[in-house]
């Protein structure tokens, strides 16, 4: 006898979970006590998108996402600094917009 073949494991994609939400929308009040939603792709055979999401989720395990943020941001208040020091010709005091005579 065979034994049927183990289920996949699920890879959590998203999870979101909302407090309670009044919503006041042009005389229509809706309320809501509380809103879960969990997406998660099963992996395996014929399910493409399942494989596909698992597989990208799985690109950023052991990704330090601090270190990586921490490191664009810098780069880009360096450039921004940079791009400020190019527009003030090389800093020092701001000279005042006076028209010519």
């Amino acid at each position: 006898m065979t034994q049927p073949p183990p289920t996949p494991t699920p890879c959590p994609i998203l999870h979101l979970d909302l407090g309670p939400l009044d919503l006041n929308l042009l005389g229509l009040h809706v309320h809501l006590n509380e809103v879960v939603l969990n997406v998660e792709a099963i992996p395996g055979a014929g399910n493409l998108l399942g494989n596909l999401l698992c597989a990208i989720a799985g690109l950023l395990d052991n990704v330090d996402l601090s270190g990586v943020l921490g490191n664009l941001l810098q780069n880009l208040l360096d450039a921004l600094i940079r791009l400020l020091q190019g527009l003030g010709a090389g800093g020092g005091a701001a000279r005042p917009l006076v028209p010519p005579a």
